[in-house]
């Protein structure tokens, strides 16, 4: 694999826990109490609101993570290596917190196909 290939996958990485990461922060400025969802043992129909929002958010970080591998020059193995990446942390995340099931089996099935989706998006676009 040459420079250009772990480039993309590092910075892909890098833009999709970045973005989530300033997504999360701007919801906490915004919702204060979503920033203790995680470490409810239950949810009321507010909160599962704000689970999707924190879910929506992801995904649109996977979506600029794919757009940004396909601008680094990555192809579909950097797409999946990343994913593969991204999967393993959040599968960490959802080892250390209290969870609701159902965000996280989402939250893991959608990471590749919106990493796909946005290396799509970059193919349509140019």
């Amino acid at each position: 694999m040459n420079f250009k290939k772990i480039f993309s996958i590092v910075i892909g990485f890098v833009t999709i826990g970045l973005l989530s990461s300033v997504f999360a922060k701007i919801q906490g400025i915004l919702f204060p109490a979503s920033m203790q969802l995680f470490s409810q043992v239950t949810w009321t129909s507010y909160d599962i609101i704000q689970l999707i929002i924190k879910l929506v958010c992801v995904y649109l970080s996977c979506i600029a993570g794919g757009i940004v591998i396909s601008l680094c020059g990555g192809e579909k193995r950097e797409y999946y290596l990343t994913g593969i990446s991204m999967i393993l942390i959040v599968i960490w995340l959802w080892i250390s917190t209290v969870h609701p099931l159902w965000f996280w089996a989402l939250l893991l099935t959608g990471i590749i196909p919106f990493i796909l989706t946005g290396s799509k998006i970059k193919r349509i676009v140019q």
